[in-house]
């Protein structure tokens, strides 16, 4: 048996094609010949996916099992992600009517000071 495969980490690749009686031209495509090995079937997990993977140090094909993105579980991401939104959005509204105090707080200083100078200047003279 001739696996193509794509090297997913030192140890492991996932196979993209499996030749159960590879010809010499199949040979010179970038794989790996494992021989007799046998052939593997996935088991049936309710809710999950399997890959085909090839183990690189023992040759030893094995599937890889993992929880497929669904419609639900892309709309409650979604949804998680529009709450973290709408909290931020609360806290920066929160923060500019903060900062317009603030403003509006210095600006009655900046005219309480302006017209003890000019009670000042008025006085001087």
């Amino acid at each position: 048996m001739y696996i193509i495969f794509q090297k997913v980490s030192e140890t492991s690749g996932q196979v993209q094609e499996v030749i159960f009686f590879p010809a010499d031209s199949d040979k010179t495509r970038p794989g790996r010949d494992i021989g007799d090995k046998p052939m593997v079937h996935p088991d049936n997990i309710p809710g999950m996916a399997s890959r085909l993977m090839l183990n690189l140090e023992t040759n030893e094909l094995y599937y890889d099992y993992y929880a497929p993105e669904t419609i639900e579980t892309k709309v409650s991401g979604l949804q998680q992600e529009n709450a973290e939104l709408n909290l931020t959005i609360g806290n920066l509204v929160l923060e500019s009517a903060n900062d317009k105090a603030t403003i509006s707080s210095l600006e009655d200083t900046v005219g309480t000071l302006l017209f003890e100078v000019a009670a000042l200047k008025g006085g001087a003279e």
